[in-house]
C-alpha cells in the first residue's frame, strides 16, 4: 500500500469555470533552473530520505495539493507512491483516485486511431477531406491536401481559435460549418502550409477524437472501452460523467491559493451516448480522466509495443510508427520533432535517455506519462493541482523533477531490464538482462 502524505493547502473558493485549454507556460531563468537542480541533486544525496520523503519535498517545493506517482519497469508497475489531498481538507490521494490529464489525452486517443488505421478505415497519409466527408483545407493554400499524418504530428497548420473556445464552453459550431464558412480563415496559422511547419494545436487534437467517431461510428468513449480500457481493466472516460458514480474522482486546483479552478464531474453534466463527431471535437484534447495506474497501463503497451501483460491492444509496428519521429515522412515535409500525438524528448527528462510520451498542464494541475523502451522503464504522474507555470525546454519543472528522482533513486544502475521478446520452442520467454 502506497504512504500517504498530507498537504496544507488554503481553503478552496468558487470556481471560475475556466475552460479546458492549456495552462500557459514560462520557461525558467538560468539562475531559477539552477537552484531547482541544487534542490533535487540535495534530496538525492540524503541517505536519511526514503523515495517518499523525498518526492514529498518536491511536492511540497511547488505546492502541490495532491499526486499519484507510478514507476514502470519490464511491463509492470514497480512503485507507487501517493501525497497529499483530493481537495482542500478532503480525503488523502489513493492509487485508486481518478484525474483529468489534460494534454495526454492526445496520446491516448492517437492509440484508438492507430487501431482504425490497423483496420483499414484510414491511412496516415489520407486526405482529412475523405476521411471526415467534408473538405477540410487551409484557405491560403487550397489545392494542397491536410493529412491524418500531418494532424497528428501537429504540422497540419491548425491553431487553436476562437471557434475552438467557444465550443469548450459549450457552444460548439458544427465541423463542416467550421471549415466551410468565413471562420475558417481563422482555424489556420498564417502561412503554415500544410506539412511543412510543426505548431502545436488542442484544436487538433479535438479534431483527431472526432474522427475516432467518424470512423469507428461510435463515441470516443465506447470506442476506447471497447479497444483498450476494457481489454485493460482501466476505468477512465473522456466525459467523466460517464464514470461509474463511485469512482473517486479528483478536481483541479489553482495553487497555491487550493481555489477550485475546474469540475472535473458535475452532476449537472450532459452525457453523450450517441456519436457526435460534427461537434464532439471537446473530449480527445484534453479531457480523459482516469487514475495513475491505469494511465501507466497504457503507457507500457506504447512501451512494449502494443501489449500489456497478456493483452495485445496495438500492433507493434503501431507502438513503433507512434514513437518515430514524424521527419520527413510521408505527407510530413520537416523536422517536426514530434511522434503521432507524442512528444520525443532528448536528454531532457533524464540525461542520457530519449524518452517518449505526453504531458498534461491546464487548470492548475500538471501531469506527466514517459518511457524509455530502450530498457521498458517509465514514469507516470498525475497531480490535482500544483505551481505548473514553471516549464524547462516545455516539461512542467515538478514533472521534470519527478522523472529524474524516480530514475536517480529507482532505476539508474539498480534496474534490470528484460527483452520480453526472446521465446524458445517452448513457448518460454527468455529473459536477457542488462543494467540499465
Amino acid at each position: 500500500m502506497a504512504e500517504t502524505t498530507p498537504a496544507t493547502p488554503v481553503a478552496t473558493s468558487e470556481a471560475d469555470a475556466l475552460a479546458d485549454g492549456e495552462d500557459a507556460g514560462q520557461e525558467v531563468t538560468a539562475d531559477e533552473l539552477a537552484e531547482d537542480v541544487a534542490a533535487l541533486t540535495s534530496l538525492q544525496d540524503n541517505l536519511t530520505m526514503n523515495t517518499q520523503a523525498k518526492l514529498n519535498a518536491l511536492f511540497a517545493r511547488y505546492d502541490t495539493l495532491g499526486a499519484c506517482v507510478c514507476v514502470i519497469e519490464n511491463g509492470r508497475i514497480t512503485y507507487a507512491f501517493c501525497y497529499g489531498l483530493i481537495a482542500p481538507g478532503g480525503a488523502p490521494i489513493t492509487e485508486n483516485t481518478l484525474f483529468r490529464v489534460g494534454s495526454i489525452s492526445k496520446m491516448v486517443t492517437a492509440m484508438g486511431m492507430m487501431r482504425l488505421v490497423e483496420d483499414g478505415k484510414a491511412e496516415l497519409d489520407e486526405d482529412l477531406s475523405d476521411l471526415f466527408g467534408f473538405t477540410v483545407r487551409n484557405p491560403q493554400y487550397p489545392k494542397e491536401e491536410i493529412t491524418l499524418r500531418q494532424l497528428m504530428s501537429h504540422t497540419a497548420g491548425l491553431r487553436d481559435n476562437g471557434a475552438y473556445n467557444k465550443a469548450l464552453q459549450g457552444d460548439a459550431e458544427p465541423l463542416e460549418k467550421l471549415f466551410t464558412g468565413n471562420a475558417r480563415s481563422y482555424l489556420f496559422t498564417a502561412d503554415s502550409r500544410p506539412g511543412m511547419k510543426m505548431q502545436y494545436s488542442n484544436f487538433g487534437g479535438g479534431l483527431l477524437g472526432t474522427l475516432v467517431e467518424t470512423l469507428s461510428g461510435e463515441t470516443l468513449d465506447d470506442y476506447m472501452n471497447q479497444m483498450f480500457f476494457t481489454p485493460l481493466g482501466i476505468t477512465a472516460a473522456y466525459q467523466a460523467g460517464r464514470l461509474p458514480a463511485d469512482a473517486l474522482v479528483s478536481d483541479q486546483y489553482a495553487m497555491p491559493a487550493g481555489r477550485l479552478a475546474a469540475t472535473v464531474r458535475s452532476e449537472n453534466e450532459t452525457v453523450s451516448t450517441l456519436a457526435s463527431p460534427e461537434t464532439d471535437y471537446i473530449y480527445s484534447a484534453g479531457k480523459l480522466t482516469l487514475s495513475a495506474p491505469d494511465l501507466a497501463k497504457l503507457v507500457i503497451a506504447l512501451c512494449d509495443g502494443g501489449i500489456y501483460g497478456e493483452t495485445r491492444v496495438l500492433k507493434e509496428s503501431s507502438a513503433a510508427e507512434m514513437r518515430t519521429a514524424q521527419t520527413y515522412i510521408g505527407s510530413v515535409n520537416c523536422d517536426s520533432g514530434w511522434g503521432l500525438d507524442m512528444s520525443i524528448l532528448k536528454d531532457t527528462m533524464v540525461e542520457g535517455r530519449t524518452m517518449y510520451g505526453h504531458g498534461g498542464k491546464a487548470n492548475g494541475m500538471l501531469c506527466t506519462a514517459y518511457f524509455d523502451p530502450t530498457d521498458r522503464t517509465g514514469v507516470v504522474m498525475l497531480t490535482n493541482g500544483c505551481r505548473n507555470r514553471k516549464t524547462y525546454q516545455g516539461v512542467g519543472m515538478l514533472s521534470l523533477l519527478t522523472v529524474r528522482l524516480c530514475y536517480t533513486e529507482l532505476l539508474t544502475g539498480r534496474h534490470t531490464a528484460v527483452d520480453p521478446w526472446l521465446v524458445d520452442d517452448s513457448g518460454e520467454t527468455q529473459p536477457e538482462s542488462s543494467e540499465s
